[in-house]
């Protein structure tokens, strides 16, 4: 276990394994046709494990877009129930749910959306700082720790201009995991990097989330092909369809 898990305590990893991380209940999403709200999914009901990532997979018809914003609380559901941690979160307003997804929700996004006055490891802290209120020292720490876990550790001091493209994500990703959220929604995930660095980062991804124990569900860029996911999510016309990739634990 990374020393880093020392700042939360041994009474919230206890309360983090009691409940699934993240689960919906007859969970239906809609989008806008003309100005009428069209069904895209209806009464999905799933239970998101720990350290184990998930693809959403079909066609952005489809809504494998909508579900990802639906299940990272960035869009409200049609109808149905969001639990996070066990919490039920419908109905939260948007302080509640801000605060929720601050605290408990990693997010990837396409671009890395780093701050350039910054270094990477500066870039990286900063959740740190602003979520868990770490102190300079010890934040100092847990980025080295990130860093390493991701495996750019020796470019922590280069400014973000000094980045390759596959660099930049890898800092995103390692600003998305510092302050150890219990899900990590990723977004189109290559969509910028050729396909080689765009599976190298979702492999970093899929172990990073293995090793820290979170729920990481995640779209791909079309041009990537990389099967490596625990579980594929299928959403189509007939529905959301679990195709199982590889053993899950637990």
């Amino acid at each position: 276990m990374l020393p880093y898990f020392r700042i939360f305590g041994s009474t919230h990893i206890s309360k983090l394994m009691a409940n699934d991380p993240l689960m919906v209940r007859n969970l239906s999403g809609e989008r806008a046709n003309d100005g009428v709200p069209v069904g895209v999914f209806r009464n999905f009901t799933y239970r998101f494990r720990s350290g184990s990532f998930y693809e959403l997979c079909g066609s952005e018809l489809e809504g494998k877009g909508l579900m990802l914003r639906l299940l990272g609380l960035l869009s409200p559901p049609a109808s149905g129930e969001i639990f996070v941690d066990g919490l039920l979160v419908n109905g939260l307003g948007i302080d509640g749910l801000s605060d929720i997804r601050n605290r408990k929700y990693g997010f990837l996004f396409a671009a890395p959306f780093l701050l350039p006055a910054f270094t990477v490891l500066e870039n990286v802290a900063m959740p740190l700082f602003k979520i868990a209120g770490v102190e300079v020292l010890e934040a100092k720490a847990i980025t080295e720790e990130i860093l390493a876990l991701v495996g750019v550790s020796r470019i922590a001091t280069a400014s973000i201009e000094e980045l390759n493209g596959l660099e930049g994500m890898l800092t995103a990703l390692a600003r998305a995991l510092v302050h150890h959220p219990h899900v990590l929604i990723a977004e189109n995930v290559g969509s910028n990097l050729s396909e080689y660095e765009a599976a190298t980062l979702l492999s970093i991804l899929r172990e990073s989330g293995r090793r820290l124990g979170l729920t990481v569900i995640a779209t791909i860029a079309p041009h990537v092909a990389w099967e490596l996911a625990d579980v594929c999510l299928e959403i189509g016309t007939g529905g959301v369809k679990e195709i199982i990739r590889r053993n899950q634990r637990g």
